[in-house]
């Protein structure tokens, strides 16, 4: 179709393309969408863009088969395997967690050594609020002199 053949529908049709016949509707359709050179508003270019995707060509079986095989899926897959967990995987998943804490710090603790000496000194000399090897001194001079912190 030309710019002629579209002038000369549009006298005989009509302003209002989406009235026409179906054949020339769509070739008239297709005119719009290939003419870019006109200038056209937003509202103009939504309006071919609508009418483009409403002439398109769908199979709607093939549609409705590739919805029903999405359907036809099982819903939850826990690493790739087709397991239903339940309502008690939330509640398990968090015990487990926490299990896995307790061990951690447990080890962790075992890893620290036994020797906590150093860190009670420490922490004593963070509380008074001097240097640790000011206390250190003032420690060791109270074990010399036979007494106790």
């Amino acid at each position: 179709m030309n710019r002629g053949e579209f002038e000369g529908l549009k006298a005989r049709f009509g302003d209002d393309v989406a009235s026409w016949p179906a054949p020339f509707r769509r070739e008239a359709m297709l005119f719009l969408a290939a003419d870019r050179s006109a200038p056209a508003s937003q509202d103009e270019r939504l309006e071919h863009l609508i009418f483009e995707a409403t002439i398109a060509p769908t199979d709607e079986c093939a549609l409705a088969r590739s919805v029903m095989a999405k359907i036809a899926q099982p819903k939850h897959r826990t690493l790739g395997l087709p397991i239903a967990l339940g309502p008690w995987s939330m509640p398990a998943t968090a015990a487990c967690m926490a299990f896995v804490l307790t061990v951690s710090g447990i080890c962790g603790y075992l890893a620290g050594g036994a020797d906590r000496e150093n860190s009670d000194e420490a922490l004593l000399a963070f509380a008074v609020g001097v240097p640790p090897s000011e206390l250190a001194e003032g420690i060791a001079g109270t074990r010399n002199e036979g007494g106790r912190l």
